[in-house]
């Protein structure tokens, strides 16, 4: 009805507007247009009998065209009303807010945002149309508005735009262009207003395995410290190396060397990485190949210089050339040869505004557009590949398979821990959900440094993260000590993340899966899962993790409690229901804790303990903790894979009343509680062995079990505690249902 009414409303608009002398309006549904203007001249003024194009663009989308008569009109304005209540959220990956409404955000790929006593330097190592000294600044915007009144609002224009969202009745999108085209995206839910954003501009690819375990970056002695991590029984599925491809070559004349290194990480069961960025060095061996790089304005490569710990000279690739993509395909190719699964795909922040590619584009709108053209361009030519992206602008999802935040400041404010939360929750509501951090941070300038107590915290947010990524050196400026994952005092924290973390890899493949059908993250706002709920929708530092967990990460140094807001229903908390078994990794459940929701309240949250909750109901299918590596290399000798634990599964049931849970192969867990009995039922595409722990402290009424039964599967081995009410059993089936009842 909402897209009905908007598309008759326009229409009306189109046939009125050559008649009309000042700016027309409309309204449909929570969706209404009050004015437009122009730019020209310098200023804003209303624009007389525009041009508009409406059509429908698929199911509840509808894209707009406004063109604005006259010469010299450089920009394009529309004003919407504002909602009384109504948050605005998305804008892609943003640091210094959820929730926007009150400010403005500007849509500009740049490095960012940096914290402000850090800006003055960085024009030394940035280039000057690389860097916005902005709080909204950020490597991957989305001129993207979600609002919780149940609407979308999509800027198709790829020149920079700016949402000021400061009006108390109106809200206003702006582009620097002569023409505006919008999307306007139905609900009536956030989540369903996501869902046809992901439908029409793409969701993530579908990432390996292994992409959800731990990854960690060697350095110094890399054979001692993966043989310390492994003694200490600490799970990894990927090494990060950072051999420079790209730029200035950095494999050359040690190819043997290299493929050498990637073997002997390969045989230890991890997946490797390597490095790569849309830049080439003028002393490259192919610098200069007619029509692979951008243009100056004189016809001659672009070449500029750009600094990280060294400062180089390159120009960069153009994409939108066959050559150009050719020759990086060639390059990566290279890579794949070596046997790295992946790489680092750096930058794409750094087009020049003046640059010329051979499609003709140019200024902000080549230079928003670009990243999105270098990540898809890769993504043709490796598809299959792990690579992680920092950069993006609409559309780049549909050809980054794994984003990371960038390079965040080492502290715990904004650009720090608490930013990397409203990076993860922006770039879900931005339809990213492969998604996470430089766990430790990179920038480590002036007073900021990494102390033990803030790489514990990051570790904890990492392990319910899309990604669980570490980050081991950064730029520190003076120097100064950096804690590693496998320092004495770290590694205990870091191996209890990690191991969940791999025994989360069927909830998190699972899902994974409900992302590509509907596009939900797996960090998810809390105002998808409960709109109707003022105050979840209003929640910005604890979020839904996957369907059935919430956390609620420590971003305070010195906090040992944590203020966390339960939403309807019945929650369980996990640490004071389950016991972390530091012998093997797992989990044994216990007396269970069941919280009531719809109130606030303080939970423990001792160092190395992230508040986390799962939902009454809920059904969590987990991996044996021995599985060490997602990854489908080594041997039995070296590490214990996914595969060889395929055919077995944990289950930690929270039961009450009827709930179900996605399996990562397609298939589903049924809960249903019934007077005198409770049944779980199994439908795989695998026949495995369940090993069942299931509260039934969480059933609405009590159940005494005396018998345990199966259909379709064998069960043996089960026992019921009287005190704690946990049951445990083991269940071999394919599809088959296990029956609890009372005598």
């Amino acid at each position: 009805m909402l897209l009905r009414g908007l598309v008759a409303s326009l229409v009306a608009l189109a046939v009125a507007a050559p008649a009309a002398a000042a700016a027309p309006g409309f309204r449909a549904g929570p969706v209404q247009l009050r004015a437009l203007e122009v730019r020209a001249g310098g200023g804003w003024f209303p624009a007389a009998r525009p041009r508009v194009t409406i059509r429908p663009d698929g199911a509840g989308v509808t894209a707009v065209s406004i063109r604005p008569r006259g010469a010299g009109v450089t920009g394009v304005r529309a004003v919407f009303a504002a909602h009384p209540g109504e948050r605005y959220l998305g804008f892609g990956e943003r640091s210094n807010a959820v929730n926007q409404r009150g400010g403005e955000v500007e849509s500009y790929v740049a490095e960012g945002p940096f914290e402000e006593d850090e800006r003055a330097v960085v024009p030394s190592f940035v280039p000057a149309w690389g860097f916005h000294p902005r709080d909204d600044a950020t490597y991957f915007p989305m001129p993207w508005l979600l609002s919780t009144a149940g609407y979308g609002v999509l800027v198709d224009n790829a020149e920079t735009s700016v949402f000021r969202l400061g009006g108390a009745s109106s809200w206003r999108v702006e582009v620097d262009a002569s023409e505006l085209r919008l999307r306007v995206f139905a609900g009536p839910r956030p989540a369903d207003v996501l869902r046809r954003l992901t439908a029409a501009i793409g969701r993530q690819p579908t990432p390996a395995p292994y992409v959800f375990g731990p990854w960690y970056q060697p350095r110094d002695d890399e054979a001692a410290i993966l043989a310390r991590l492994q003694r200490e029984d600490v799970p990894l599925s990927v090494a990060q190396t950072y051999t420079h491809y790209l730029p200035c070559e950095a494999q050359l004349g040690r190819r043997d060397a290299e493929r050498a290194r990637v073997a002997r990480f390969h045989a230890a069961g991890l997946a490797t990485t390597t490095y790569f960025n849309p830049m080439i060095c003028t002393q490259h061996t192919r610098f200069g190949r007619p029509g692979t790089l951008l243009r100056n304005p004189a016809g001659a490569p672009y070449v500029f210089r750009y600094s990280t710990l060294e400062s180089f000279s390159v120009a960069e690739f153009d994409f939108s050339s066959a050559a150009g993509r050719g020759l990086y395909r060639d390059l990566l190719g290279e890579a794949l040869a070596d046997g790295h699964d992946g790489w680092m795909e750096d930058f794409g922040e750094y087009t020049p505004l003046d640059a010329r590619a051979a499609n003709g584009a140019s200024g902000t709108a080549l230079h928003n557009d670009y990243p999105r053209q270098y990540h898809c361009a890769a993504h043709a030519a490796a598809p299959r590949a792990a690579r992680f992206v920092r950069s993006g602008w609409t559309g780049s999802a549909r050809c980054s398979p794994i984003v990371w935040g960038g390079d965040p400041t080492v502290d715990w404010g904004f650009d720090g821990l608490r930013s990397v939360v409203t990076n993860g929750l922006t770039m879900g509501l931005s339809g990213v959900s492969t998604w996470g951090s430089d766990i430790g941070g990179f920038f480590a300038l002036f007073e900021n440094h990494l102390t033990p107590e803030l790489l514990i915290r990051w570790i904890e947010l990492g392990a319910v993260s899309g990604v669980m990524r570490t980050e081991a050196n950064g730029i520190r400026i003076p120097d100064s000590p950096r804690p590693q994952i496998w320092d004495p005092e770290i590694v205990g924290h870091w191996r209890r993340w990690a191991k969940l973390r791999t025994q989360l890899y069927p909830y998190l493949a699972a899902a994974d899966r409900e992302y590509r059908r509907t596009g939900l993250p797996i960090m998810r706002h809390l105002a998808l899962a409960y709109p109707r709920d003022a105050r979840a929708a209003s929640s910005d530092y604890e979020f839904m993790f996957g369907p059935a967990l919430l956390a609620a990460p420590v971003l305070e140094p010195g906090a040992r409690r944590q203020h966390v807001y339960l939403p309807r229903g019945h929650w369980v908390d996990l640490w004071r229901s389950a016991r972390y078994r530091a012998s093997d990794g797992g989990l044994s459940l216990g007396r269970t804790r069941l919280l009531r929701g719809e109130r606030s309240l303080r939970l423990p949250a001792p160092l190395g303990e992230l508040p986390l909750l799962a939902r009454a109901g809920a059904l969590l299918a987990l991996l044996p903790p021995d599985v060490d590596t997602l990854a489908p290399y080594g041997d039995r000798s070296a590490a214990v894979s996914l595969g060889e634990r395929e055919r077995r599964r944990v289950l930690l049931a929270f039961p009450r009343g009827s709930s179900s849970a996605a399996l990562e192969d397609g298939g589903a867990l049924r809960s249903v509680e019934r007077p005198g009995e409770w049944s779980l039922t199994v439908r795989s595409s695998h026949a495995r062995t369940w090993e069942i722990q299931a509260s039934l402290r969480t059933l609405r009424n009590r159940l005494r079990p005396c018998r345990v039964s199966a259909r379709g599967g064998r069960v043996e081995r089960w026992r019921f505690d009287r005190r704690t009410r946990v049951l445990t059993a083991t269940l071999s089936a394919r599809r088959g249902t296990l029956t609890v009842a009372e005598c």
